[in-house]
């Protein structure tokens, strides 16, 4: 895609990472932001430039989708979607569900229309190996995700899944578990190595694409009559086909196996930041980007 400036909205969504903070420590993760350490110790910006961010993010953008660390380690969160709901953006949220229950969900439904919530085995075991855990080795069990995602929709708060697959998943059986947690997309992303992120592990964590083919073939098969859209993701898909803004306010990619970032929001406006890192519109399409859009909100 030509990142060229523009006046109109941008019929893209925006994955904004704007905290780097995590409760859970997954061994795969990308957005760990070790090499913006020195430059923003706290891993946050002040919220006035927070909000600041969001807002012009919501103007350009017709999803912002919220995403960390962990987003809801932020107090203010609330206030987030806020600002972007009032610029007429849709408000997604990525969250590992370990901070929120029906009564958050309730408490913001009418700023948030979309839960992602991230989990990635019913095996509370293989999602302690994976790091999909706290402190102290506990993760979260399946009735909690599942739980959630009732009380979501109970909200009117559509309910979507991600799951990340390694290679101590890839065997994992996850049918009777998607099909009570009955999210309308669950997206499978191969894990994905990303230089200076997840040096320490990704090595052993990322699977053939063979057995990353096998997962998704094994589930598709079994979850084909289930009105469940799953939404296969390989490394090669993933790289390039995101737009991710990340806790320094820059936007950033990672179509080269590690993250190049723009100039700060803040500094030079969305368009020109835009245009200073790489984005494929092509594999977005490819890999159903454009499905929250409906009617004219996308025009490719």
């Amino acid at each position: 895609m030509n990142n060229t400036a523009s006046s109109a909205r941008l019929p893209l969504t925006v994955n904004f990472h704007f905290i780097r903070a995590c409760n859970f420590r997954c061994k795969y993760c990308y957005a760990t932001f070790t090499d913006s350490v020195e430059s923003n110790p706290r891993g946050l910006l002040p919220h006035d430039d927070l909000l600041a961010i969001v807002r012009q993010l919501a103007r350009r953008f017709t999803k912002i989708t919220f995403a960390g660390g962990e987003p809801t380690l932020y107090r203010r969160l609330p206030e987030l979607f806020a600002a972007a709901k009032a610029e007429g953006a849709l408000v997604n949220l990525v969250t590992n569900g370990s901070r929120i229950d029906a009564a958050w969900l309730a408490d913001n439904a009418h700023h948030l229309d979309l839960l992602t919530l991230s989990a990635d085995s019913a095996a509370e075991a293989t999602m302690a190996a994976i790091g999909r855990a706290d402190s102290a080795g506990t993760a979260l069990s399946p009735d909690h995700y599942i739980g959630l995602a009732r009380a979501a929709r109970l909200a009117g708060i559509e309910v979507k899944l991600n799951t990340v697959v390694t290679t101590l998943n890839a065997e994992d059986d996850m049918v009777a578990f998607v099909r009570d947690l009955a999210p309308s997309r669950w997206k499978l992303l191969q894990a994905a190595p990303v230089a200076g992120q997840n040096d320490a592990h990704i090595a052993l964590l990322t699977p053939s694409r063979e057995r990353f083919d096998r997962y998704v073939t094994r589930h598709e098969d079994a979850l084909a009559f289930s009105g469940i859209r799953i939404v296969p993701e390989p490394v090669e898909v993933i790289r390039g086909s995101y737009v991710m803004v990340d806790p320094l306010g820059r936007f950033f990619d990672s179509a080269t196996g590690r993250h190049r970032y723009s100039r700060p929001i803040l500094g030079i406006g969305v368009d020109t930041s835009w245009a200073e890192v790489a984005f494929d519109e092509g594999k977005f399409l490819a890999r159903g980007g454009a499905a929250d859009f409906t009617g004219a909100a996308y025009v490719a």
